[in-house]
This record gives C-alpha cells, structure tokens and sequence, in this order.
C-alpha cells in the first residue's frame, strides 16, 4: 500500500495555495480595473460636457431690446433676438434694481421671441439700466444701453439705426444706399462694409427717425445682393431695423 508523501502534500498544498491567491487577485483586480475604467470614462464625459458648455456660452450672441408696445404707461415690452448658433435661454431681467423671473424664455436661432413686463411704472427725468441673464451665465444689456424716461414721462428712443449682418459667401467690399421715404439718399458720403474670409460682417448707420427706408446692398464689382424696404416701427417696436443679406 502506497502512501503520498509529505513532499507531494507540500507540493499539492503549494499549488492549490496559488490557485486560491490568483482567484483572489483577479476577483479583486478585474472589479478594480471596471471601476477605474469607469470612473475614466465618467471623467471625460464631463470633461466633453464643460468644453461644450463653455464653447456655447461663448457663442451666445443676442441683441435684446425693451420698448412700449402698448399704450398702457405701466407695461413694457422685452424683446430678445437671437443672431447665435445656439438656442438661448431668458431666465432674469433686471430693470435697475429690480428683478424679474422668467419662464420658458427660449429663443431659437436666427428668431426673436417678445414678453411684456407688467407693474412697472416709469418715474419721469429717470435712466433705467436694464439686463438680461442667460441660463448659461451670460448678462447682456440692452442696445441702448439704458431707457430714459424724459420729464413728462415718455420714453425716449435715443438714436436711430439700421443694423446690417452681411452673410454673403465671397469676401470684399459691400456698398450700401438708404433712402427715406420721398428717395432722399442719406448714405452721402457712401457707407460701406468690408467682410473677410467666410466670417459675417457687421455695422450700422444711423438714421433720422423712425419710420420706412429703402436699402440697397451691391457686391462692389458684382451683383445687388439685398434691395427692399426696412421699417423702424418705434415706440411700438425697437429703435432699429435689421438686414440679413
């Protein structure tokens, strides 16, 4: 009768001593391994979410005006038109001091959406800062810069412009005529705007008053790219008109 020897147990001992220690390991490393990838993973998708986020906070760009749409003293009109690649969202105005929340505030691009701000009441001989705050962060100031209220309690416009953003493909030169309503050509001298590379070009000329005025935009060298009318419908609409050509 044989028997196994205190060698061989060591032996058997040895190897099943190394089978439970490398169960051990990769039972705990390959979890380890799982989690770290995961967390890695998780890093990097919040790292893409932040880098986004900033490059769209960035890309906001809206222009945001507030004027009396209504006859009535004690409401006004905001309205916020978005020229960015990106939809905005309105969360706050502020009308110096005083804040106001807004809801679903959200403007498209290439769109402009209005609200009226109700309960507010105008002191005569005052300047009112107003402001607007983005759910990215971002603050912006109206055009104007400020609305003034003149001593009988009337808002003033302040300056007058046509706003012009030339989108045209080629690069160059771009010249502008403007007339008013009976063919006066205020552009005299001539107004004209450069654009470079594929970048949008952008520039106003300021005009008299409210009202209708015809704008023509020639490719100097080449065609008439933009010839139609522009309406100034203030105090019942911003203090300005914009051409997209």
């Amino acid at each position: 009768m044989r028997t196994i020897g205190s060698s061989c147990r060591r032996g058997i001992s040895s190897i099943l001593g190394t089978i439970i220690f490398v169960s051990i390991i990769f039972t705990a490393f390959i979890p380890m391994l799982l989690v770290m990838k995961q967390a890695d993973t998780l890093h990097e998708m919040r790292t893409f979410e932040l880098e986004r986020f900033d490059d769209e906070k960035e890309s906001e760009d809206i222009h945001v005006y507030v004027f009396e749409k209504t006859t009535s003293p004690d409401i006004l009109t905001l309205r916020v038109e978005n020229w960015g690649d990106f939809s905005v969202n309105i969360e706050r105005i502020w009308i110096n001091e005083t804040c106001y929340l807004l809801d679903n505030f959200n403007v498209q691009p290439a769109n402009w959406l209005e609200e009226e701000l109700t309960g507010f009441t105008a002191e005569p001989d005052t300047r009112y800062l107003i402001k607007v705050a983005t759910n990215r962060g971002n603050v912006f100031f109206t055009e104007s810069g400020s609305l003034y209220f003149d001593e009988f309690g009337n808002l003033d416009a302040g300056m007058f412009t046509i706003d012009f953003i030339i989108s045209y493909p080629a690069a160059g030169w771009f010249d502008i005529e403007i007339k008013n309503d009976i063919g006066t050509i205020l552009t005299d001298p001539p107004f004209s705007i450069h654009k470079s590379g594929l970048d949008s070009a952008y520039d106003f000329f300021d005009v008299p008053d409210a009202g209708t005025y015809h704008v023509k935009i020639t490719k100097r060298g080449a065609e008439v790219i933009y010839n139609d009318d522009v309406t100034i419908y203030w105090p019942n609409g911003p203090p300005s008109a914009k051409v997209r050509a």
